[in-house]
């Protein structure tokens, strides 16, 4: 019986993150051919650059946020952590309820 309330229990705590209010990005890293957001539900999306130069768009991929991204300047770095910006934003996401704009952390 025992047993069974530790299985129960290691369920219980295996689950999904619970979060207050919208989910948003908690980490967002530009990459050269990338932007990858780990987000405040747990969950990790990436929007992938097409094969082409410049500012590019995309959405989150892999995630159940399918959002919109768009890189508006493009990074050589091969890492590059973005912060939230109120202006000059390198990456922009729309997410549902506002459009959030990155750039990088000082």
């Amino acid at each position: 019986m025992r047993c069974l309330m530790l299985l129960g229990l290691l369920a219980a705590c295996a689950g999904p993150v619970a979060t207050l209010g919208p989910t948003r990005p908690a980490e967002v890293v530009l990459y050269r051919d990338t932007v990858t957001a780990r987000m405040s539900d747990g969950s990790l999306c990436t929007a992938v650059r097409e094969a082409r130069s410049g500012p590019w768009q995309s959405t989150f991929r892999g995630c159940p946020h399918v959002w919109p991204v768009s890189v508006l300047r493009p990074t050589t770095a091969p890492r590059l952590p973005l912060a939230p910006v109120t202006s000059d934003p390198w990456v922009q996401i729309a997410a549902p309820e506002a459009s959030l704009s990155y750039g990088p952390r000082r």
